[in-house]
C-alpha cells in the first residue's frame, strides 16, 4: 500500500515536471530538443511505473482475497469454537447440577444415617447389657457343664474299664472252650449253654449300661463313644461265635468240620486318604486275609462262595473336619450305614446276612466326601461266614 502510494507521487512529479516543460518551450529552441529528450525518458518511466503500479495491485487484490478467504475460515472456526463451548458448557451445568442432586441425596442420606446411628447406638447399649447378663449366664452354665462332663467322663471311664474287663475275661473263656472242646464229657453241652446264656446276659447288660451313658456324653467324648461301640461290635461277634460252637457241638459237626477247609473269611483294608471321594464303591485295595476267595480287591466286591450266614463289619474314618456316611450293601440295598464326622473320627456297624452262592456285598458311598486312613489301615472291611446250609 505505501508502495503504491509513493508510486503516485512520483507520477505526480513527473506530471508537474512535464507541464513545466511544456510551459517554457516556447522560450528556447535549444531547451526543447533536451527537454523532448528528458520529456520521453520520463515517459517511459512513467509507463514503467505504471505497469508495475498495476502489477502490484493486482498483487494487493490477491492478498485480499486471500486474507478474506482466511477471514472467512477464521469465522467459521470461531462460530465452531463457540458452538463447542457451548455444547461443553450445557454439559458441564448438567453435570453441576448431577452433583447437586447427588449431594443432596448425601445430605439426606447423612441425616437418616445419623438418626439410624442415634438409634443403634440406644439399641446397642441395651445389647450390651444383654449381652453382659447373657455372658454371666454362660459362665455359669459353663461351670455346671464342666462339672457334668467330669463326672460323665469318670463314669464312662469306669464303664469303658469294665467293658474292657469284660471282654477279655470273654476273649479267655473263648480260648479255654476252643483249648478243651474235644476233651469234654456229655455235659460240654450244658456249659457251652450255660456260657452262652451268660455272655447273652452279660452283653445284654454292657450294652444297656453303654447305651444308657453314652446317651448323656458330648461331644468332646465322641473318640471314646467310638471305641465304645466297636468294643460292642466285638462282643456281638463274641457271641454270634460262640453260637456258632453251639450249633457245630450240637449238631455234631465238629468231627466233620477238621476235613474241611479254612472258613470263608476276608479283612482288606485302604492304607492312603483320598478327601475327594464322593460316590460309587468304597475299594479296598490291601487284603490282609481273604480264605475262600469271596472278595474281590479290584472292584471291593465280595462274591459269595456257597450259601450261608455271613457277618460283615466297616470301619470308615472322616478326613480332617468333613463328614462321611457309608452302606454296606447286598445285591444294590442298603442294609446298615455307617457315620464318621469332625476331626478324624471313625464311625462303624456290623450286619449278619444270609446269602445264597453269587450273592454280592460291597461298601458304598451315601453322603459326604473323603475319607481317612494311613499306612495301617483305619478304614477298614471285614466279612465271615458263621454257618453255612
Amino acid at each position: 500500500m505505501f508502495r503504491l502510494i509513493f508510486m503516485l507521487c512520483l507520477l505526480s512529479q513527473f506530471a508537474l515536471h512535464a507541464d513545466a516543460v511544456r510551459l517554457n518551450s516556447s522560450s528556447s529552441e535549444s531547451l526543447l530538443n533536451a527537454d523532448t529528450t528528458v520529456l520521453r525518458q520520463l515517459l517511459n518511466q512513467e509507463t514503467l511505473i505504471r505497469m508495475s503500479v498495476v502489477k502490484n495491485v493486482h498483487n494487493l487484490m490477491k492478498d485480499v482475497v486471500t486474507l478474506k478467504d482466511s477471514m472467512t475460515s477464521l469465522q467459521s472456526e470461531v462460530i465452531s469454537i463457540k458452538q463447542k463451548s457451548k455444547d461443553e458448557k450445557d454439559y458441564v451445568m448438567k453435570e453441576l447440577e448431577g452433583i447437586k442432586r447427588q449431594i443432596k441425596l448425601l445430605n439426606e442420606t447423612q441425616m437418616i444415617f445419623e438418626e439410624n446411628l442415634k438409634k443403634q447406638n440406644s439399641s446397642g447399649l441395651n445389647l450390651l447389657n444383654m449381652l453382659e447378663s447373657s455372658q454371666a449366664e454362660g459362665r455359669a452354665f459353663q461351670t455346671d457343664t464342666l462339672k457334668s462332663l467330669e463326672e460323665v467322663k469318670k463314669n464312662n471311664t469306669d464303664e469303658l474299664s469294665d467293658i474292657t474287663m469284660q471282654v477279655r475275661v470273654l476273649s479267655a473263656s473263648l480260648m479255654r472252650l476252643n483249648e478243651h472242646v474235644q476233651q469234654q464229657d456229655d455235659s460240654f453241652h450244658e456249659r457251652i449253654e450255660n456260657n452262652y446264656k451268660a455272655a447273652s446276659a452279660l452283653f445284654t447288660n454292657v450294652s444297656i449300661n453303654v447305651q444308657e451313658k453314652t446317651n448323656a456324653s458330648l461331644h468332646d467324648l465322641m473318640s471314646k463313644l467310638s471305641e465304645t461301640k466297636q468294643n460292642q461290635l466285638r462282643l456281638s461277634a463274641a457271641v454270634l461265635s460262640l453260637e456258632w460252637f453251639k450249633n457245630n457241638i450240637t449238631g455234631g459237626v465238629m468231627e466233620s468240620s477238621k476235613k474241611r477247609n479254612a472258613p470263608i473269611a476276608f479283612t482288606a483294608g485302604v492304607t492312603g486318604s483320598d478327601h475327594y471321594w464322593s460316590s460309587g464303591i468304597l475299594v479296598f485295595p490291601t487284603v490282609l486275609y481273604n480264605t475262600g476267595r469271596g472278595y474281590d480287591s479290584s472292584t471291593g466286591i465280595f462274591t459269595s462262595p456257597e450259601d450261608g450266614t455271613y457277618v460283615f463289619y466297616v470301619t470308615i474314618t472322616s478326613y480332617n473336619s468333613k463328614s462321611i456316611y457309608v452302606d454296606i450293601i447286598k445285591n444294590g440295598l442298603s442294609k446298615v450305614r455307617a457315620k464318621a464326622y469332625s476331626s478324624n473320627q471313625s464311625g462303624s456297624n456290623m450286619v449278619v446276612l444270609s446269602l445264597d452262592r453269587g450273592d454280592k456285598v460291597s461298601v458304598n458311598f451315601h453322603s459326604g466326601r473323603g475319607y481317612y486312613s494311613a499306612s495301617t489301615p483305619v478304614t477298614s472291611f471285614t466279612g465271615f461266614q458263621i454257618c453255612c446250609f
